[in-house]
Formats: C-alpha cells, sequence, structure tokens
C-alpha cells in the first residue's frame, strides 16, 4: 500500500472545487427562498432619532423592512471574548444606539436581491451625532483585566532595570501596526430557514457547533431542532469564528415574514459587519551583554478594542516563550476606540507582535556588531523562559541553518548599504517565526467495510486548507486502503463533535480522533479474529495484536490486513467513534469544546510547553532615486512536527508568507480618525499584492518527531507563515538603507522620510 502520510497528496476535493459542483452555503436555495439586505449606519456614535421605511416599503418586490422597533424574535448571545459564542458583545437592532459606522440599523426583505439592495437604498434614517469620537491613545490605556494578573496578563520575572543597567547594550524601541480586515474570496452570508420550531441555517463558518450551540440557546431550543450546515468555506483567516449579528438578524427576519431568507453581505459591508485585526502598538526594551545573551526583556502591547468590550488576543505571551532571559517583564493593555468588535485574523497577535520582537532583536544585533542569527542562536532556549518547563520540541536553529543554507546568507554584506545592483540598494533581512501547539478536544466517527472503503464523518471544516484530504489520508493509512477509498463528511454540526477551525488546531485534534477510530476498528477486529478456529492470528492474545497502517501484526510476526481481517467478521464493517482527549484537557475545557466553545489546553502544560518554530530570510532591492521596494526573494524552514500532506502544507506557508509581504508593504484599512470610518472598504483600494509583487517563494519543511503533543506529532502550520515575514522584510531594508521602519504597511514614502 502506497505511504499516504508526509507525502504529496492532491486535494480529494479538487475537481469539485474546480468544475463548480462543490456547493458552498450560498448556493443552498431552500423553497420560497426571499432575500436580504442591510442598511448600515452612516455615523460612528449616536442616536437613531427616526427611520423612515415607506419608500423602501412601496418599492416592487419588498416584502418586509424590519427596525429595532419591528424586528420580531431578536435574539443575541454572550460576545466570545465574555466567554459566549458571539463575534461582538455589542448586538445592533436592539435599541436606538449608534456604537460604530456601519453598523446594521435596518433589515429589508424582498423578492429578489436585487430589490433588496433598492429597498436598502431607499430606507431615510434620521441621526443625533455624538460630538467627536474616540480614537486608540495609547496614554489612555489600561492594562487587561483592571491590573489582574491571573491570566499572565502582567508578568514579571527579575529585576528588569538591573538587567538593563548592566547590558552592554540596549534597545528602547516602539512599532505600531493598523487595522487590517480579512477579505475571503467567500463572501459572508447567512441563508435561515423556520419550519416550526425547528430551524436550518446555512452559513460558512469555522465552528458549526458554536453556531448551533448559541443559536439554540439564544432561542431556548433542543440543540437537535437546529441544524448548521456549512459543507465548503471560501476562506475565513478567523472572520467566520464566531456568530455574527449578521446571522441573527437573518435568522429573525426569516422567523418574521414566514419564510427562508439569504442574506449575502456586501463587500464594503464585509468590514463593519464582522472581526478585522485591531491596530496595535508594541513597546521593546532590550538589554544584552557584550556576547549578545539577553540580560532584559521588556515587552508592553497595547491593542484597540471597542468601546463596549475587551477584546484581547494577548502577545506578550508568545514573545516571552521565545528567548532566553533572566529579567522579564511582559503587559497586555487596552486602548478604546469607537469601532465595531475586532477579532482573530491569521496569526491574530504572532504577526504583529513579531514584526516588533523580531525587529528590535535586529536593530540589537547591529548595535552589538552581531550576525543576526548569532543573536539569536546565542539566545536560543530549550526551556520557556518563564513557564520553567522544556519544550516539548524546538528546532528553531535547525530551521535558521536549513534557511540560511538555501538563501545564501553568508553571502550578505556586513555593512549598511554595501550590496548593490546597479540602481539598487540590495539588503538581506531575518526573522523567527513561531506559532503555539493548541489543544482541542475532538470525535469522528469512522466505518471501515471489508469492499475496501471506509467513512470518515465529524463535524469539522475545510476553510481551504485541505482538511477533506488529510483525514482521508489519515484514515487511508490506518486501514491500508489507498486516499480515493475514503469519503469524509464534514461541515454539520449534527456529526461528531469536533472543535473549532482556528488557532492551527484541525489537523490536530480532528486527525487525531480520526486515527482513535481506526486503532479502535484495529482492537475490534482483533477480538474477533483471535477467536476463530482459521486465519493467521487466531489464537493470539488480542492486546498483542498491533495496528501498523493497515496490517494487523501479532508478537510472533503473523500478520494480516485489516481489511481482510474485515471480510471475515459476519457483519463485513466495523463502525466506532474515536476521540482525542490530551492529558492536559481538563474535563472543564472539554465540556467547552462540546457546548460550542474553545476549550484549549497549551501551549504551555505543566510537563512542556509546545510551539512550532521556523526562520525566515529576505532579499529587498529599494531604487535608489525612486525608492520603490521589491521583494524578489523569500526563503524559509520550519518544524512542526509531524508533515501530514507535504503538498497542502507547502501551499499553507507559502500562502503565509505571501501574506506577510502582503502585510508588510500592502495592507491597511485607513481610518478617518475624527469621524472613527474605514475609508478603503473595498478591494480596489485595499491593496494587496499581485503576481508582479512575489517573484521566488521556498519553502523547506524539516522532520521533527514529537510524542508529546497528540498522537500523531501534528502541529499546526496554518498561520506560522505569516509570523516572520513583516520583521524579515524590515529588517532587509534596513540593511540596504539603514533606515529602520517602525510601522506597518512600510512604503515609499517611509523609505523617502525616515
Amino acid at each position: 500500500m502506497a505511504q499516504t502520510i508526509n507525502t504529496e497528496v492532491t486535494r480529494t476535493d479538487a475537481r469539485r472545487k474546480v468544475t463548480g459542483t462543490a456547493t458552498y452555503a450560498a448556493d443552498e436555495t431552500p423553497s420560497g427562498m426571499l432575500h436580504g439586505a442591510l442598511v448600515c449606519s452612516a455615523i460612528a456614535v449616536g442616536q437613531v432619532t427616526a427611520i423612515d421605511t415607506s419608500a423602501a416599503e412601496s418599492e416592487p418586490g419588498v416584502v418586509a423592512v424590519f427596525t429595532h422597533e419591528t424586528l420580531p424574535d431578536y435574539k443575541t448571545v454572550k460576545g466570545f471574548y465574555a466567554g459566549g459564542p458571539g463575534s461582538s458583545s455589542f448586538w445592533p437592532m436592539e435599541g436606538t444606539d449608534i456604537r460604530y459606522a456601519g453598523q446594521p440599523v435596518a433589515y429589508v426583505v424582498a423578492e429578489t436581491a436585487a430589490a433588496a439592495r433598492r429597498g436598502a437604498d431607499l430606507v431615510n434614517v434620521t441621526y443625533q451625532e455624538a460630538d467627536g469620537s474616540i480614537h486608540m491613545d495609547p496614554e489612555d490605556s489600561f492594562v487587561v483585566g483592571a491590573g489582574e494578573d491571573s491570566e499572565g496578563m502582567v508578568l514579571t520575572k527579575g529585576d528588569l532595570q538591573a538587567g538593563l543597567d548592566e547590558a552592554a547594550q540596549t534597545v528602547d524601541m516602539t512599532f505600531t501596526t493598523p487595522f487590517q480586515h480579512h477579505n475571503p474570496m467567500e463572501m459572508f452570508s447567512a441563508t435561515a430557514e423556520w419550519r416550526g420550531d425547528r430551524l436550518t441555517v446555512w452559513m460558512p463558518s469555522q465552528s458549526v457547533r458554536t453556531l448551533r450551540h448559541g443559536i439554540a440557546g439564544a432561542y431556548g431550543l433542543p440543540e437537535t431542532s437546529v441544524r448548521v450546515i456549512s459543507p465548503f468555506v471560501g476562506g475565513a483567516f478567523g472572520s467566520k469564528a464566531g456568530i455574527t449579528p449578521y446571522a441573527m438578524l437573518t435568522i429573525a427576519a426569516a422567523k418574521g415574514v414566514g419564510a427562508p431568507v439569504r442574506l449575502i453581505v456586501t463587500r464594503p459591508q464585509m468590514y463593519t459587519v464582522a472581526t478585522f485585526r485591531p491596530e496595535s502598538r508594541q513597546q521593546f526594551r532590550l538589554g544584552a551583554d557584550a556576547q549578545g545573551r539577553l540580560t532584559a526583556f521588556e515587552h508592553v502591547e497595547i491593542a484597540q478594542t471597542p468601546q463596549f468590550g475587551e477584546i484581547v488576543n494577548p502577545g506578550t505571551h508568545i514573545t516571552r516563550a521565545m528567548y532566553a532571559c533572566p529579567n522579564i517583564h511582559t503587559e497586555q493593555r487596552l486602548a478604546r476606540s469607537d469601532t465595531n468588535s475586532g477579532g482573530f485574523m491569521r496569526a491574530p497577535n504572532e504577526m504583529q507582535t513579531f514584526f516588533g520582537l523580531e525587529s528590535a532583536m535586529d536593530e540589537l544585533a547591529w548595535k552589538l556588531g552581531m550576525d543576526p542569527v548569532e543573536l539569536r542562536r546565542v539566545n536560543d532556549t530549550m526551556t520557556h523562559p518563564t513557564e520553567d518547563v522544556p519544550f516539548s520540541s524546538r528546532s528553531l536553529m535547525e530551521s535558521y541553518d536549513a534557511v540560511s543554507n538555501s538563501f545564501g546568507w553568508d553571502q550578505r554584506g556586513r555593512e549598511i548599504g554595501s550590496m548593490t545592483d546597479g540602481d539598487w540598494l540590495v539588503g538581506y533581512g531575518c526573522a523567527t517565526a513561531t506559532y503555539p501547539t493548541n489543544i482541542l478536544a475532538s470525535n469522528a466517527r469512522v466505518r471501515a467495510q471489508g469492499t475496501g472503503n471506509a467513512y470518515v464523518e465529524l463535524a469539522a471544516h475545510d476553510v481551504g486548507t485541505g482538511t477533506y484530504t488529510i483525514m482521508a489520508q489519515i484514515a487511508a493509512a490506518r486501514l491500508g486502503l489507498p486516499v480515493e477509498a475514503v469519503d469524509v463528511v464534514m461541515g454539520e454540526a449534527d456529526l461528531p463533535v469536533a472543535p473549532i477551525s482556528g488557532g492551527s488546531t484541525t489537523a490536530a485534534s480532528a486527525g487525531s480522533a480520526v486515527h482513535d477510530a481506526c486503532v479502535k476498528i484495529a482492537q475490534q477486529l482483533a477480538t474477533q479474529i483471535s477467536g476463530m478456529s482459521e486465519g493467521p492470528l487466531s489464537g493470539v492474545d488480542p492486546s498483542r495484536i498491533t495496528l501498523d497502517d493497515g496490517t494487523l501484526r501479532g508478537p510472533d510476526g503473523q500478520s494480516q490486513s485489516v481489511m481482510e481481517a474485515l471480510q471475515m467478521i459476519p457483519e463485513g464493517e466495523i463502525e466506532v467513534v474515536g476521540t482525542f482527549r490530551h492529558p492536559a484537557l481538563t474535563d472543564q475545557l472539554i465540556k467547552a469544546t462540546f457546548s460550542g466553545g474553545y476549550g484549549t489546553a497549551g501551549p504551555v502544560t505543566p510537563e512542556f510547553a509546545m510551539f512550532a518554530f521556523g526562520a525566515e530570510m529576505v532579499e529587498v532591492r529599494i531604487h535608489k532615486y525612486t525608492h520603490e521596494i521589491r521583494v524578489p526573494r523569500i526563503h524559509s524552514a520550519f518544524a512542526a512536527g509531524t508533515w501530514l500532506n507535504r503538498k497542502t502544507a507547502h501551499s499553507q506557508l507559502m500562502g503565509g508568507m505571501i501574506w506577510g509581504i502582503s502585510s508588510a508593504l500592502h495592507e491597511v484599512t485607513e481610518t478617518d480618525k475624527p469621524r472613527s470610518r474605514f475609508l478603503n472598504a473595498n478591494i480596489a483600494e485595499y491593496l494587496v499584492p499581485v503576481n508582479a509583487d512575489i517573484r521566488e517563494v521556498r519553502v523547506e519543511m524539516l522532520e521533527e518527531q514529537d510524542d508529546y503533543v497528540n498522537p500523531l506529532g501534528v502541529k499546526g502550520i496554518g498561520e506560522i507563515g505569516i509570523v516572520g515575514t513583516a520583521a524579515a522584510i524590515g529588517n532587509a531594508i534596513y540593511h540596504a538603507t539603514g533606515k529602520r521602519l517602525t510601522a506597518l504597511p512600510m512604503t515609499i514614502s517611509d523609505v523617502l522620510s525616515t
């Protein structure tokens, strides 16, 4: 049987996607379906004083116009950061309060999508605008948790000032990152259909279980009365992780009109009705002795949060895990703005914090006269710097060695501005990447048949990462089948529990449950065939029969394939539910996952700290006269335990690096600060790289064994690729020009003015 793990396997769903036969949530058209459209606030802070719906209601095709006064049965849930399933802790259309620009204030239902949009344009809303608005001010920031230290939001180890005083060189720098928005190819949508007290929702989601649990709770329904379906997701990156107001509004509207309703959110509305990457300010103070060993490390992060909640994606927890240092202080702070709720966006804290950390480390290397790679080598550690537990595996310097060879780091000029090519200044930069290994409980049902087929079912999601393929690979490897003989069903809340597709957890957690199911099938088979009068394993103690990728093996070399054994039992098939319960998962965390929450353990447990690591190197070229910035080469090496599918893994890592270039040089959601409005809410002015911006992208995937993280030895890889790129580019710009850029995105004007 051909190997199916740690090899390149083409996506099992590829043909369906390229031929258009893959079904997405908005493709569903229930009988009698109507269409919805949102009316969104034109101001950021104030009150709705009147809404005139008469013109909209007179528009041909319009069925109903709902406002805060007329929307029936509108239920809300607690926000994610308050322990609930909602993407926000403020729910629009409950009253007249306006808390952010683009907030939904009315919902139009019509016979066609065009009629709904025309009706929305005709709704006349009168506002009382508040005087001024608040935009993130570091001077008004506050410590997360009102000064409490229970979650490590403030941490002190050793004596920071003493470490700074004894340092041969110090760095004191501040870095800023902007608002950024997810722009998945598949737009946000929700379709709701009520049949009595039974509700079906079709919606692109990173957690169908979260949706079902939250919606059922809001409406006081048993979960069995709510069906949530999300077979494929055309990109999410964190934007489809929770229950959104537009989804609950659609559910309420469908109940109000007594017919199914589908809403497809417009591209500009996607900037305000879901989450985004908040602004941040990263303050670093580093000290090191003459040999480069860190003597002091301080990181204070100030992140943007809305007026009505605390959005906490702590970055200091990750930066303080990176390098050995005896004196550490980290502090997580928030500053308020009049915006909607931020949330997760690919590597939701690592991207911005590592831009600051790795830029500051590069600055320290230049001050010390050290090679930036060697500075990181000197401060590498196999023990977590603040938690006093070893890393389960840490191949950081192996990653640097591999990428240095690939990139040609030894050819780097040792002086600033020492490398040129005609009219181009050339710079090399490097940066570390890391991502925590998060652990969640998961179940999966597997049915194996002696006919040579297997079926895998679980409430996981494929957000474009190749999850259908990976789950088929795991079952195929364990049962001894070709990948194409395994059918995988996901994306329905009625299926066995699987965790949210976030935090790079799906392959490891859900995949381990599939693995466990296959092991249980083998155990049941061993019990049955050992008791038979004939067969190679007849009479063998079943506890001594092991599963070896499709083969049952006895202690004395006896063996039989799983498929052959299945053909011998009367039923000809076995169906089991596999489970993944890491020892670090408490009953409370498991319960949280089973109720639709994010019951994650890690990355630090009482025994180990669990992280994936990587190193990135970038060549930049800056034109002497135009100052345009080009990235002709970016190389990387990553170590993340077992590679399940080298083809899809390579795609994820490369895609993250390309997005890193985008974050470094292109992406910013421009803000009208006095009015708290996003100005470039479209994909014409919200810049992302095109083919001409991306040249040579090389990814090397190192072999690494980690027996602690899960039975498969898998670490998440969906986000690590973006983490180090911006800093590597900034460091290369410094090498080429001597100009240290401290704000993203880095532009021509920054090179000119710095």
